[in-house]
């Protein structure tokens, strides 16, 4: 499955701690934020259908790798 990483999605006034925090720390907010390793992607339609699987269970504890993760 393809999935196309170089969409660009903008993050501004999302709470993203990358772009709404520029000015606050640098006293500018029209910079390139390289400060912060953080995503400027959506996550992969199969790794959001995972977590929703996975939260559909309801319990959060701690828990052994499957073997197709292995």
């Amino acid at each position: 499955m393809k999935y196309d990483f170089d969409r660009v999605i903008d993050r501004r006034n999302t709470r993203s701690y990358k772009w709404d925090q520029s000015e606050k720390l640098f006293g500018e907010k029209d910079i390139m934020p390289l400060w912060v390793a953080d995503m400027d992607f959506e996550s992969p339609p199969a790794v959001k259908e995972a977590i929703l699987r996975r939260a559909e269970q309801g319990v959060y504890g701690y828990s052994v790798p499957s073997d197709s993760y292995k």
